[in-house]
């Protein structure tokens, strides 16, 4: 449990994650339809224009605020560990294809200097 202070900057990074994440929200809505959202949840489509219009900004801040993030059907995710994972498997292959080709250069270089 966290029992630091909540400072103005904190609070401020939040509404700007909760904006972030509102302009997502309303931008897929506009993509799938109020209606289609409403069919989906089994509720009338003026239940998800009430929710939408009084209560997306408050949960989008509190998702905000609990460290969630919204990623679309699409994307893949990962967490910290798989990133530095991946990120370390790139390295060592960038690593192992860049030493190869010095090598390649320096033969051809050598090859060259040969036939003069």
């Amino acid at each position: 449990m966290n029992t630091q202070p909540v400072s103005d900057e904190q609070r401020a990074i939040v509404s700007n994650i909760a904006a972030r994440l509102q302009s997502e929200v309303l931008q897929r809505l506009a993509d799938v339809t109020q209606k289609h959202v409403a069919e989906c949840m089994d509720v009338h489509p003026s239940k998800v224009s009430r929710m939408v219009s009084e209560d997306l900004m408050e949960v989008c801040k509190l998702l905000a605020a609990s460290g969630f993030q919204l990623a679309s059907g699409e994307s893949v995710v990962v967490d910290q560990n798989e990133q530095i994972a991946i990120e370390s498997m790139a390295l060592k292959w960038m690593q192992a294809r860049h030493q190869a080709r010095l090598e390649a250069l320096r033969k051809g270089a050598k090859g060259y200097a040969d036939r003069k």
